[in-house]
């Protein structure tokens, strides 16, 4: 069915006519584009090809832009000028888009009075947070309490990044040009929604105050603020606009504010992406600049659920956690606010029990509510938000004349099913047709974890229900499954994704990384629900284990918080341990547990816990003390862990921002000491001079990382001498006399096992090849060797003799060893090593290497003979040219590797013809678990090519293990 496109558009097609009929090419592309669009239909397009045949090309378009395009619809115009900008006829897009930017006097009214209206609405809907909406007479004015929040701008896929502050958010960060499309994510209550209001509060006072100078949000000619779900069944945001934004009786209308959207500088937020990402394709082709690209729009959400948009944005911020100084900050700012004294929010912060807690802006808030009331704490989540939903209980039996046990069995079990069925569909708000099949449903609306709202539209009258906020749903959601039978709640729960799987193919939208994370609210809740219940805590714990591989054979050090550390956020929102659930753990328990720097607090918490039981032998942990952000609380947190007597110090990473940090760092955790880490890797880029006091490390130091190593830093050496070292690694790019000494001491340890000595400048370490020839229980190795002489070469080969090597990483050409597992080649020619194919590798990588036809046909072969390989790496170097042949006979052998779990391309010319080939890959490999590729080196392909992948990949990779 056919609709009309807006006024102003035919307005702006019939000025234009003459020029259009001149200027137009009804190109096979534009064609193609218009019929993909949905402008044209292949009706349309045989009319308009039998008219240029017939008559002219003018005429043909005469047709299109007078029979054919004004009546396809609102979104028509605009499709219309990306299928001319796609068939390279840009100029004529941006003469028609000139003409859209010249406003007019009557256009300049309209956008004085949006202006206007906006700024009345932004002023007086969003003055105050009510951190509890059921009770509208508890209310916080935003000035007054919010605390400005810190982002962390993500720089790299590992999760690195630097910390910018709100007024610097619309400043250009990684490159020269403002971001127009800005992603900002974060946990549940941490803060994303205020900071929306915040932003549109702030440009509705129209007073830049403390953000003057910087370009902030009061640059922007208008702030059009949105939850995502206001997008849903909107044709445009001019539609979202009118329906939600403006009063009933404003008479501006829908093609007007198009047009002033389109003309001016606006800035559109739009809030909880993961509330209403289904189905929701205006908001859709907005993030991805199909409509309105060169608008800013900042986008919230909770993780995850943006990964195959990730190419989309410009910039990419995870919002922070309070550290102390902003609890401090918003406790003194709530009691300002209330009139009230400080003292007793404070000395909240200071009790531990609650400090996983704090750091959550509406957690905190929370507890500052519970504290007017009762002196009590809530020591957990689950505890936190019973507390609460006790009081909207009591309320309610109050206000309505019911006994509190009428109002859970007549009100509450009813919404805890409606509740469930809303996150199911992954939906916060319902519509008045689905509350009408829950008998009683205006009752239980008066409880008060649901908002009714009159949307008017020009149509008719729509009442929606809005759940509070989504940890209430989620809260709701948990209730209702924790009074399930044990088989029901069983089989909701294994329907569930629990592992970790990674699939990224960068230069396309494609970057899907499903986590758990999604469910640990609502499993995290149902957890401290059943803590009274130990069989069924025990039964869901084990189906928690199983699906997470939490006794997996390796849990290697990432960059994240692996999907097995779902069991430590869960038992955290335990009080008590029972016994017959730790007997579980510790019959089942992990290899290892790592700990990182971006552990979350409930992590942290329920390994605490797991410290407390009776692991035998003690259970070994590694511990990434780099990046983080509380350096202070980390410390006593480890330093925790290294008392407890069920827990083994296995290795440490750390990274001192000054030499002082450093010495604090070794004897505060004790490094190299026997009941500690005797294993630790510093990166040593910061660390300037010398300690203040003398520096060592304990006598049990077993292994030493230094990483971006410098002469100054020698005294890390020498401490290192005499020590029972089993592994050296030394990264550096300069190396003075006194350094090579003290490393040729080092050398002479007959306890060496692992040696790595890399630079980053290709530095030559030819000169210690003599120590090595005499190390008689070296087994493994990477060194960097250029030009080798033939003295240096003959002590290489009287070490390789030894045939004891199981691991090597040179640059250099030799003849490899049978006992060789690993095996990484920088920059070598693969070609010229033909006894490759006679080892049995575990693990290999070809890095910046050259890799033609020869080279894959030698590769392809070997892999062939390695049926043990379980990691492989292969860069393609971006001047080499690989047939499609190749790539196939590439993949048919690597898909021959039945073991491998780990598959890393980087600059893979892999096209939509060889995706077939790739399934096979996939499909052939039970194990695998993580496949990225990197560096695309062309557009060849397509998201066409990846949908043949896609249901391939999510078969496959539910089922696999952490990464």
């Amino acid at each position: 069915m056919e609709s009309k496109m807006e006024d102003r558009h035919k307005e702006y097609l019939q000025k234009n006519r003459s020029f259009l009929c001149s200027e137009i090419s009804l190109s096979a592309v534009l064609l193609a584009k218009l019929s993909e669009g949905g402008v044209i239909t292949d009706e349309h397009l045989q009319k308009l090809q039998n008219i240029e045949r017939n008559d002219t090309t003018k005429a043909a378009v005469f047709e299109f832009l007078t029979e054919v395009l004004p009546k396809r619809g609102p979104e028509a115009f605009n499709l219309f000028l990306e299928a001319l900008c796609e068939s390279q006829q840009e100029h004529i897009a941006d003469h028609l888009k000139q003409c859209l930017n010249d406003i007019c006097p009557e256009d300049a009214g309209t956008f004085e009075r949006l202006r206007a209206e906006l700024q009345s609405h932004y002023k007086r809907r969003l003055a105050s947070i009510r951190p509890m909406p059921w009770q509208q007479d508890i209310y916080l004015n935003l000035t007054d309490v919010f605390v400005e929040r810190q982002l962390k701008l993500k720089t790299n896929h590992k999760g690195d990044g630097r910390i910018v502050t709100m007024k610097n958010l619309f400043t250009p960060q990684q490159t020269e040009e403002i971001a127009r499309r800005i992603l900002i994510e974060g946990n549940p209550g941490i803060g994303k929604s205020t900071i929306c209001q915040t932003l549109a509060h702030e440009w509705g006072k129209q007073s830049c105050g403390r953000h003057c100078g910087t370009l902030c949000v009061h640059s922007f000619d208008l702030v059009l603020y949105f939850p995502a779900g206001d997008f849903r069944t909107k044709e445009s945001v001019a539609h979202a606009v009118r329906e939600h934004l403006l009063p009933s009786d404003c008479r501006i209308t829908t093609s007007e504010l198009q047009g002033v959207i389109e003309a001016k500088n606006v800035l559109i937020i739009v809030d909880a992406f993961d509330e209403a990402n289904a189905g929701n394709r205006t908001l859709d082709r907005l993030i991805e600049g199909n409509i309105l690209r060169d608008k800013t729009l900042p986008i919230t959400s909770r993780f995850n659920f943006l990964q195959n948009k990730l190419s989309f944005f410009d910039s990419k911020f995870k919002v922070e956690g309070y550290d102390k100084e902003e609890q401090l900050e918003h406790v003194k700012r709530y009691a300002a606010h209330k009139n009230i004294a400080s003292a007793p929010f404070e000395s909240m912060l200071k009790e531990k029990s609650v400090r996983d807690l704090c750091n959550n802006p509406l957690n905190l808030t929370l507890l500052c509510l519970l504290r007017e009331e009762d002196t009590q704490l809530m020591i957990t989540r689950t505890a936190l938000y019973t507390s609460i939903h006790r009081i909207i209980r009591r309320k309610a039996s109050e206000r309505m004349d019911l006994t509190e046990a009428e109002v859970e069995e007549s009100l509450l079990r009813p919404l805890y099913q409606f509740a469930f069925e809303a996150h199911r569909k992954n939906e916060t708000v319902v519509w008045e047709k689905d509350s009408k099949k829950v008998e009683n449903f205006q009752h239980i609306c008066q409880v008060g974890y649901l908002t009714r709202e009159l949307l008017m539209s020009r149509l008719q009258e729509e009442v929606r229900f809005q759940f509070t906020h989504k940890t209430f749903l989620e809260f709701l959601t948990a209730k209702h499954i924790a009074e399930m039978d044990r088989e029901e709640r069983l089989n909701w729960m294994q329907h569930l994704r629990y592992a970790d799987y990674h699939i990224q193919i960068e230069g396309l939208a494609i970057e899907d990384d499903f986590k758990v994370e999604q469910n640990d609210p609502i499993l995290g809740f149902l957890f401290g629900f059943l803590e009274e219940k130990s069989a069924e805590l025990t039964q869901m714990a084990s189906l928690v284990m199983k699906e997470t591989h939490f006794s997996s054979e390796t849990h290697p050090l990432s960059y994240s918080c692996e999907a097995y550390h779902q069991l430590l956020r869960l038992i955290a929102e335990l009080s008590v341990m029972p016994p017959e659930l730790a007997d579980v753990i510790c019959k089942r328990r992990p290899p290892l547990i790592n700990i990182h720097w971006n552990c979350s607090a409930s992590c942290m918490k329920g390994m605490l816990k797991l410290c407390n039981l009776r692991f035998q032998p003690p259970l070994p942990m590694n511990v990434n003390l780099r990046n983080s952000r509380d350096e202070e609380e980390m410390m006593s947190f480890v330093q925790k862990l290294i008392k407890c007597k069920n827990i083994e110090c296995s290795k440490i990473w750390i990274e001192p921002f000054n030499h002082t940090e450093l010495w604090n760092n070794v004897s505060g955790l004790q490094i190299g000491q026997a009941d500690s880490f005797q294993q630790v890797s510093i990166h040593c880029y910061r660390i300037e001079g010398n300690p203040c006091e003398e520096f060592s490390f304990g006598d049990h130091l077993s292994e030493l990382e230094l990483i971006e190593f410098k002469p100054s830093l020698s005294y890390l050496l020498e401490a290192a001498l005499h020590k029972p070292l089993t592994l050296l690694h030394l990264n550096c790019d300069k190396l003075d006399d006194r350094c090579i000494s003290l490393i040729h001491r080092l050398l002479r340890n007959q306890r060496l096992q692992r040696v790595q000595l890399t630079s980053p400048w290709q530095r030559h370490f030819v000169f210690f090849l003599a120590d090595f020839a005499q190390m008689e229980n070296l087994q493994s190795l990477e060194i960097l060797l250029k030009n080798s002489t033939d003295e240096e070469r003959r002590s290489l080969e009287a070490m390789l003799k030894r045939n004891k090597l199981s691991k090597l990483t040179i640059h250099s050409l030799i003849n490899l060893m049978s006992s060789l597992r690993e095996l990484h080649l920088p920059r070598v020619n693969i070609t010229d090593l033909p006894n490759l194919r006679y080892l049995d590798l575990i693990n290999f990588s070809l890095r910046y290497s050259t890799l033609n036809d020869n080279g894959i046909a030698v590769l392809s072969d070997a892999l062939r003979s390695w049926r043990n390989l379980q990691q492989l790496r292969i860069d393609i170097d971006s001047d080499d040219s690989v047939a499609e042949c190749s790539l196939r006979e590439l993949f048919e052998a690597i898909a021959g590797c039945h073991r491998l779990q780990i598959l890393s391309f980087n600059r893979l010319e892999m096209g939509d013809s060889v995706v077939p080939s790739v399934c096979t890959i996939i499909e052939s490999l039970k194990q695998l678990r993580k496949f990225t590729s990197y560096g695309q080196r062309n557009k060849s392909l397509t998201e066409e090519g990846f949908k043949q992948l896609e249901p391939i990949i999510k078969c496959t990779f539910v089922r696999s293990d952490t990464i």
